[in-house]
């Protein structure tokens, strides 16, 4: 039990009830750097700014030191971009050792990429640190979410894997991606029981398409993430009938695909698969994701 690191407490009736993690957000030339503390664990965040050249052009870098009963433990640093754009967090990512977790988010820049999120993080001693890479996922930065009020933090991104399948970048959904950190890794939870109600409220959100689509939204792509979301919540069928309802016949975005993977020149490296239909398509697609599995009954046009 970790309550010895909590900010501070609320007590009542003998209990013991912590605030929220701890957050900074460095996203101006005005808001560069920072300190936050949990108890005796403190992240000294940073924005370096980069003189890239004779024009003045400049980049940003965050860098946080992370001083543990006034000890430096470690430290993170972040992507490089344009502008400085990041998030540090004090977060209670992982039970199993005895401190909170300090978590860097942070822009690399591109027209859609990318959220790099870095964590660092004690043995089960607490006498050892390290840095986990989670990696780059689209997105801004963002810190962690208790999604399931049990006091443990988890990471939500999107799966990229639904971008660009079967539309463009802006007309793509896709399902959320839950993970939690264990040990030395991150660990896909998405599929675990305890977060349906998470998924079962982003549907709430997506069935908004169905009354006012959104004109960047293309339907394939949008029916993708919204079959994979029904799926996560049991409702797979009732996704699957929607979907049939509502697809575009005509587009043929995402009906041929390379499963075996490309080579160094970007040839696939098998006679590509070429699917007669949207649904057909989709359903060997969700298969591969892992939203479905092969023996699932489906009807198909």
């Amino acid at each position: 039990m970790k309550s010895i690191l909590w900010p501070t407490a609320l007590i009542w009736l003998g209990l013991a009830i912590p605030i929220q993690a701890q957050v900074l957000t460095l996203n101006s030339e005005q808001t560069v750097n920072g300190i936050i503390t949990w108890g005796e664990l403190s992240a000294l965040s940073q924005m370096q700014k980069i003189i890239l050249d004779s024009q003045g052009n400049t980049a940003w870098t965050p860098t946080v030191r992370v001083f543990f009963k006034h000890r430096l433990v470690g430290t993170l640093e972040g992507a490089t971009a344009s502008f400085p754009d990041a998030v540090v967090q004090i977060v209670e990512l992982d039970p199993a050792n005895p401190y909170p977790e300090v978590l860097l988010s942070s822009f690399t820049g591109g027209a859609h990429c990318c959220n790099q999120v870095r964590v660092l993080t004690s043995d089960s001693s607490g006498r050892t640190w390290q840095t986990v890479e989670m990696g780059a996922f689209n997105g801004t930065p963002g810190a962690a979410e208790d999604i399931d009020f049990d006091r443990r933090y988890e990471y939500i991104t999107a799966d990229d894997r639904f971008l660009y399948t079967f539309a463009s970048y802006a007309g793509s959904a896709a399902p959320a991606q839950i993970w939690q950190l264990e040990g030395n890794h991150f660990v896909d939870q998405t599929h675990q029981p305890q977060f349906l109600d998470f998924h079962r409220e982003r549907l709430r959100g997506m069935a908004d398409w169905f009354k006012d689509p959104p004109a960047e939204m293309e339907k394939n792509g949008f029916l993708a993430g919204y079959v994979a979301t029904k799926a996560l919540v049991g409702e797979l069928q009732e996704g699957w009938q929607q979907m049939l309802k509502s697809y575009d016949a005509q587009s043929d975005w995402g009906l041929t695909t390379c499963q075996a993977g490309y080579d160094d020149r970007g040839n696939c490296k098998a006679p590509e698969v070429r699917y007669p239909s949207y649904p057909q398509a989709l359903r060997a697609f969700l298969i591969q994701t892992g939203y479905l599995q092969p023996e699932d009954s489906l009807a198909l046009p």
